[in-house]
């Protein structure tokens, strides 16, 4: 590649980061408009349509790679833009035929034995394979396309229609016939008034701290205090907190790191070594704590605390603690980093303000 073509996709990759677009996106478009650079003979319309024909085979299996490349020419200024062409939906089929069955049966089973997903995953993934083999008999872009336009008739939510193409995408790529899907794009959106303020966080752990088990007022500062998922908080250690950080597997199968405040360290290492506390960290009167054991003693607590009970569930202190760190610090990347999320625009959502907050800033800076 040479000087100028380096220089375009130095350009390029400085503005794909700023569309929003998820890091997996990202990285896809990246590798398509690399390749393109390398071996098309002219970046231009010409270009592109030459490069199309001497990749079909590519183009089939990759149906991200037109889009990159255009995106490309229209940051260029060059202005082509593939038109779409119009998808018909599906018509049900009368029966899923006995072969579907047990590929969906044998997918299943591979997916239970050689994956570490929860039951609610697979039952998603079981579920949108057979609701996609009710419409059509064969695997392929062509069929993918018109079922999600079918979807879409249906007029399904968009999270929703996600869920089925991550399956299906899935499912392809067990099939060793990879297939990728344009997602529905959709608006991340926080109700930032059900979030705790630093005073409720504060009086919350102030009235834990009264209780003669105080396992629950670590509980609290922890989530506080990290931002952790209940699945990854459900997997933290005594030793982990008082070691100062932890790298453990989260959502998606991906790792991530934990860091511990230093004072929450001192205390839970002073606590632990009274009590013998060590190993499990979230454990309760009768084993590890569940999601729903744990979303009551909230509610309690938060009644006793004069705590809107919006705001007292495990989520709450995630959103809690992205709030926090935006207000000491405006790095979205970095919180973006610390939250585990794939995609800067979904950490944007913290960025809102509260009723409260909007009106006291209007307020103050309206005074014409």
């Amino acid at each position: 590649m040479n000087s100028d073509r380096q220089k375009i996709l130095t350009d390029y990759i400085s503005y794909i980061y700023t569309t929003g677009r998820t890091y997996d996106t990202i990285g896809k478009y990246i590798k398509h408009v690399t390749d393109f650079l390398e071996m098309a003979k002219e970046v231009n319309r010409r270009g592109y349509l030459n490069y199309k024909r001497e990749n079909a085979d590519v183009m089939v299996r990759h149906s991200l790679m037109c889009s990159a490349i255009c995106d490309l020419l229209s940051f260029l200024n060059i202005g082509y833009g593939k038109r779409e062409k119009t998808v018909k939906p599906l018509e049900k089929l009368d029966v899923i035929s006995e072969k579907n069955k047990k590929l969906l049966h044998d997918f299943i089973i591979w997916l239970t034995d050689n994956n570490d997903y929860s039951p609610h995953t697979v039952d998603i993934y079981y579920t949108s394979l057979k609701q996609y083999f009710e419409y059509v008999n064969e695997i392929n872009m062509e069929n993918c396309k018109r079922f999600i336009r079918t979807l879409e008739e249906k007029s399904l939510s968009p999270q929703t229609i996600r869920l089925r193409i991550t399956a299906l995408e899935k499912f392809s790529k067990w099939l060793k016939k990879p297939i990728e899907l344009k997602r529905p794009k959709t608006k991340r959106k926080l109700d930032v008034n059900n979030v705790p303020t630093e005073e409720e966080y504060n009086r919350l752990l102030d009235f834990l701290k009264t209780k003669s088990n105080k396992d629950y007022y670590f509980f609290i500062k922890v989530l506080g205090t990290t931002g952790a998922r209940l699945s990854e908080f459900q997997q933290f250690t005594w030793e982990d907190i008082i070691s100062g950080e932890v790298t453990l597997r989260g959502k998606g199968n991906k790792y991530r790191r934990f860091f511990f405040q230093k004072q929450l360290q001192q205390e839970a290492k002073a606590y632990a070594k009274e009590h013998g506390k060590t190993g499990i960290f979230a454990v309760g009167r009768f084993g590890p704590i569940t999601q729903r054991g744990f979303s009551q003693h909230l509610k309690a607590w938060g009644k006793h605390c004069g705590i809107d009970s919006r705001k007292m569930h495990a989520h709450a202190f995630r959103h809690f603690f992205a709030k926090m760190f935006l207000k000491k610090n405006k790095d979205v990347i970095q919180l973006a980093d610390l939250l585990g999320h794939g995609s800067v625009d979904t950490t944007r959502i913290y960025l809102q303000k509260s009723y409260d907050e909007q009106k006291r800033d209007f307020n103050r800076n309206v005074t014409w």
